[in-house]
């Protein structure tokens, strides 16, 4: 059986509360889990522009952080990836 991921978790319970969800990850390029079939937003700054609120799920070193927090509106981090980084912003909340 395959190990569910928090990202899919996450992904899953917003899109049951009527979200449009999209997502961005170096590592994964595309997400199939019980029909949902997602691909991985190639250009992070852009999709964080046009996005509402953006969830850090997962910290990765291959993420600009501070380019991030530039085009983000939102972010919920749940990870501290952005203090992790050295990155400190008004529009970053830490769950």
């Amino acid at each position: 059986r395959a190990m569910k991921s928090p990202a899919i978790d996450v992904i899953g319970l917003l899109q049951e509360k009527g979200a449009e969800v999209g997502y961005h990850d170096p590592h994964v390029a595309s997400l199939e889990h019980e029909g949902l079939q997602l691909q991985s937003a190639p250009d992070m700054e852009r999709a964080a522009a046009q996005a509402d609120c953006v969830i850090i799920v997962t910290d990765h070193k291959a993420i600009d952080y501070a380019a991030l927090a530039n085009r983000a509106h939102l972010i919920f981090d749940t990870r501290n990836a952005m203090a992790r980084h050295g990155v400190y912003s008004p529009k970053v909340a830490k769950l």
